[in-house]
């Protein structure tokens, strides 16, 4: 798929959900591996870092796209009793399950699931995390709203995400990375065609840290922590559910 092609899937929220259903079910044999590859090594030390930052011992943690499970295992080590796992790839989730089990953790569940509609009752979790997926969601309103739904009062959120960069020196060198070597290397890992040609167009169509700022206060987050990581090109937020007046 072209960068073209790709841009106008922004048009067609629907026809971008079931792009992004396939498209990870497709590389999902190669997707740790393109993630260590493309983030030198980094990426599982962010997950860690997210972990630290918003669960506490006990909780029960939702993590929303969960991929193969990294960000859900971190939660674990952090000290969660329990962390369920949601993401609409299925093929995903088996190495996530294959993956929990062969490091031995316990209480993960992983399941089938959308963001925008969390199969959990009101105020059921003490944490909602994600790691790289809320660029991908088209109705992002609304995965934030389910967000501050199944959070009791005084939950915690924590999100990875690659953002658009806001200028800077760094900026070009970023685009260059994103938009040439990127997806020749995602071509090579991953074998996939257009998979790493969709990346540069969803980050180009996100927000910037501060933009994703006022999202979630929008959407009646109190943001605690805004970090960019990686020169920029990553950027950890933190917020909470207030308590009940």
């Amino acid at each position: 798929m072209t960068a073209d092609r790709t841009d106008r899937l922004f048009e067609d929220g629907a026809a971008r959900a079931a792009y992004v259903q396939t498209m990870f079910g497709d590389i999902s044999p190669r997707y740790d591996l393109m993630n260590r590859v493309m983030t030198v090594g980094q990426d599982q030390g962010w997950r860690r870092r997210a972990a630290r930052a918003v669960v506490r011992p006990g909780d029960t943690v939702v993590d929303a796209g969960t991929g193969t499970g990294d960000l859900a295992l971190a939660c674990i080590d952090a000290g969660a009793a329990q962390v369920i796992g949601l993401d609409f790839a299925g093929t995903m989730l088996t190495r996530a399950r294959a993956k929990s089990e062969r490091e031995q953790f316990g209480h993960t569940g992983f399941a089938l699931g959308d963001a925008t509609r969390l199969p959990l009752p009101d105020a059921s979790v003490d944490v909602w995390c994600s790691a790289f997926m809320v660029r991908n969601i088209p109705d992002l309103d609304a995965a934030l709203r389910e967000a501050a739904r199944v959070l009791r009062p005084g939950g915690r959120l924590a999100v990875l995400e690659i953002p658009k960069m806001d200028g800077g020196l760094l900026r070009p060198f970023a685009r260059v990375h994103f938009n040439q070597v990127v997806p020749r290397l995602g071509r090579l890992i991953s074998g996939h065609s257009s998979a790493y040609t969709y990346l540069p167009v969803s980050v180009d169509h996100f927000l910037t840290p501060r933009e994703f700022t006022a999202r979630l206060r929008a959407a009646g987050f109190e943001v605690t922590q805004v970090r960019r990581l990686m020169f920029g090109t990553v950027a950890m937020h933190v917020a909470r559910k207030p308590e009940v007046l």
